[in-house]
Formats: structure tokens, sequence, C-alpha cells
């Protein structure tokens, strides 16, 4: 299901993504704008503390899914927040796939133009992992992700749209 990147097609990316952010704080110091640098800074700061908190999950697919998708969907801003401390190991790549699909059929519903904010939030309790996307917009005609283990929720509003992924923590 998932279109999966060679290690030297993601490198590729990053390269790129890192010399384009270098042309922007470039850019923006040489205009005097150094609050536009330091915000720069901070939200690539913030980004990687995310990503280094999903890589302590435990979870390698969610992980790799969640480091590619930018490239593989870039009509979808996405923005991670893991404020999780442990998931369950065994649904990593149902969660993944679950992610996945729903990218995938938002995508499809896309206009070639169209630019969406996605968050995704990753939380936890001793009993539930939770994984919470909202994306702008009311995508009630999108197709629900199906996955075993894991119950899938989607509540939508005029302008945005929530889908809950949990499963059952182990023990």
């Amino acid at each position: 299901m998932r279109d999966t990147m060679t290690v030297a097609q993601a490198l590729r990316h990053a390269r790129h993504d890192f010399l384009n952010e270098l042309q922007l704080v470039k850019m923006n110091m040489d205009l005097g704008r150094p609050e536009q640098v330091q915000a720069i800074i901070r939200s690539h700061a913030e980004a990687a503390v995310q990503l280094e908190r999903l890589a302590g999950l435990g979870v390698p697919q969610t992980e790799a899914w969640a480091l590619t998708a930018k490239w593989r969907f870039p009509e979808i801003r996405f923005r991670l927040e893991c404020l999780a401390t442990s998931a369950p190991v065994e649904a990593d790549g149902k969660f993944a796939d679950a992610l996945e699909q729903l990218s995938q059929s938002v995508r499809q519903r896309l206009d070639p133009v169209d630019q969406l904010e996605c968050r995704i939030t990753l939380t936890n309790d001793s009993h539930k992992f939770v994984a919470s996307v909202q994306i702008e917009r009311d995508w009630q005609n999108v197709k629900m992700p199906e996955s075993e283990d894991i119950q899938v929720v989607r509540a939508c509003a005029s302008n945005e749209t929530k889908f809950v992924f949990s499963a059952q923590m182990e023990g």
C-alpha cells in the first residue's frame, strides 16, 4: 500500500529541503529580518524535538512514515506533536498504514493547487495509544482507513476534520 522511498531518495529530499531553508535564512538575514531567522530556527528545532520523541517510542514504521510524508504528500503540510511516552509496538505497521491510507484518500480529493495544514498529535495513557489527525476542511466524504486492532473515529466541523486512531496498550 505504501510508496516506500529508498535511503538515497530520502537523503536527496532532505538535502534539497536543507538548502532551501539555508536560502531562506540567508535571504532574511540580507533583508535585516533577524526575527524571521529566529522563527525558522525555532520551527526546525521544535520539529526535531518532536521527531526525536517519536523515535523514542520504538515504532520504526510510523516513524519512517512521518519522516517521509512531507515529500510523498507535498500538498499536505504535516505538523507532528509527540506527547506519547510509549506505544503499542505490535500495532506499528497498522498505524503507519492507517496514516498512509488517510493521506492518500485526502490527496485524491484535492485540486492540484491545494495546500492543506495537517496536525498529527500522538498521546497515550496506560490503556490506549492515540494518533489524532486534524486536517483543514470538512472531509466527510473521504474514505475511512480500515485496520484490524485500530479504532478509527471521524469528527467533522465546518472547516476541519479530526480523525482519531486508537489502539489498546499491552498489559
